[in-house]
């Protein structure tokens, strides 16, 4: 096959005449280019050759031994002028202007001038892919037994010889660090021990509006959150529920981007303890997982330390109670509520609600207590 190859691309009629070959099969011109690659070799003729070739016998010519040099000098897409160039720019969407601004050096310098906005970019590394979305367009490299492959929206699947992660980051750090990029929200989720650092692949500064990172480590949960800019960073997610449980995940708390947040999802090691839950009282909103050995004991103390969070709007909080049903008759005396008598839902929840007067205030603190089998549900919405 190599040999009748290198036949092929030593004859130009022979060439012609593969072309030919593909218009005669009716396909489209993209997928007829790939086959006669694949047929002839890569470098047997460069795809603006291909295309004028191909479109000429399409239209009926059979002339093989047309004289191209009388022709005029085709024109490319650098030659575009630069207002037109960022005519074009103007219309594409951040995830198309990423790839107009790798095609050459000016090119990029049009597609630069345009500040790329993004709704949300999620990354996620495991032990055998890596991936990612751009706004709603997905990529993912896959770790294979020689090398990688990598899946592009839209386009074929390219294989390489280099280790996944590599591969990955060629295309998506160029993405986050172009300059002055906009990015609402930011999804980071490191599932294995690779030892990515934030050099790898965000700028500096980064500065999303949302951010949510999972890490098998609080150290590195910390590393890319301080990566980010704080006080541009509004809404914050840390899940280190898969990190081992002697770690200390109390230095996220330390952080600037902690301490400036306004909305914090935070999912901890094995719960908080009630009592910490003071490290919330700067937020307008916050979710939670607790643990409670007492249920009696430890809905009155939420209540009396949640009552006092000056900024908050509400909250969530999640409890478990390892093998059986969370004690919600245990509940109900605590804040003096009746749980409604009757059978049990299809569903299988029952609902408490109860209202709280904060002291020396005109608000209420509204809870609504929710049994879901092995947990339980606590929302809590600050009403006048």
């Amino acid at each position: 096959m190599e040999a009748s190859s290198e036949v092929l691309k030593q004859n130009p009629y022979y060439i012609k005449a593969s072309i030919y070959y593909e218009v005669l099969q009716k396909k489209p011109i993209f997928d007829s280019y790939r086959n006669f690659c694949d047929t002839v070799g890569k470098d047997a003729m460069e795809y603006p050759d291909f295309e004028f070739w191909y479109y000429r016998f399409y239209h009926g010519s059979r002339d093989f031994d047309y004289d191209r040099s009388a022709d005029p000098e085709q024109k490319t897409l650098v030659d575009i002028p630069v207002v037109v160039m960022k005519k074009i720019a103007n219309y594409l969407d951040p995830v198309e202007r990423t790839r107009l601004r790798t095609m050459n050096h000016a090119i990029k310098n049009v597609a630069d001038s345009f500040p790329p906005v993004f709704e949300k970019i999620q990354v996620m590394v495991s032990d055998w892919s890596m991936s990612w979305t751009l706004n709603n367009q997905q990529f993912l490299c896959k770790n294979e037994r020689r090398g990688c492959s990598l899946i592009k929206p839209n386009c074929p699947t390219e294989t390489s010889e280099e280790y996944y992660i590599k591969k990955g980051l060629e295309y998506l750090a160029p993405v986050l660090k172009m300059p002055n990029i906009q990015v609402k929200h930011f999804s980071f989720r490191l599932l294995c021990d690779e030892t990515l650092t934030p050099n790898d692949l965000l700028p500096v500064p980064f500065n999303p509006k949302s951010a949510f990172i999972h890490c098998r480590s609080t150290n590195k949960v910390v590393q890319f959150l301080t990566a980010i800019t704080p006080g541009h960073l509004e809404s914050l997610g840390v899940d280190v529920s898969s990190a081992e449980r002697r770690e200390n995940y109390g230095i996220i708390y330390e952080t600037d981007q902690f301490k400036q947040a306004k909305h914090v999802d935070f999912k901890p090691i094995s719960g908080l303890n009630v009592r910490g839950l003071a490290i919330f009282s700067h937020l307008k909103k916050f979710k939670c997982h607790l643990r409670s050995n007492n249920a009696f004991e430890d809905i009155p103390t939420i209540r009396d330390t949640i009552s006092a969070f000056e900024e908050l709007k509400s909250c969530e909080l999640s409890f478990y109670s390892g093998l059986t049903r969370f004690p919600m008759r245990g509940i109900d005396d605590a804040l003096g509520e009746e749980i409604p008598i009757g059978p049990i839902p299809e569903n299988g929840h029952r609902t408490i609600t109860h209202r709280y007067r904060i002291p020396d205030s005109n608000e209420c603190l509204k809870f609504e207590i929710k049994e879901e089998q092995y947990q339980c549900i606590v929302k809590i919405i600050k009403v006048r």
